[in-house]
């Protein structure tokens, strides 16, 4: 029987969860961004957001994590000299 080891990790931005078993690792997207598409989606469920809007802001979101983003790297490597 496979034994399936659950982590937290933060190196690479974000609360993620790191699944391994085996030779085999699958990492989650953060947390805080699994809430929020899980919150906007439930927003528009209740009509609350459109469903075409609330795709194109999942959309964005996802699109913006997968982005480096050179100049918020550079204010937060100022930041932690300060």
């Amino acid at each position: 029987m496979a034994q399936v080891k659950v982590s937290m990790v933060t190196e690479h931005g974000g609360h993620r969860v790191l699944l391994a078993t085996g030779g085999t690792h699958v990492e989650t997207p953060p947390v805080e961004h699994v809430l929020f598409y899980a919150a906007l989606g439930m927003l528009a469920a209740i009509d609350v957001v459109e469903w075409p809007l609330a795709i194109v802001l999942m959309a964005g979101h996802a699109l913006l994590d997968l982005t480096s983003r050179p100049g918020l790297i550079a204010v937060g490597e100022a930041l932690e000299e300060a």
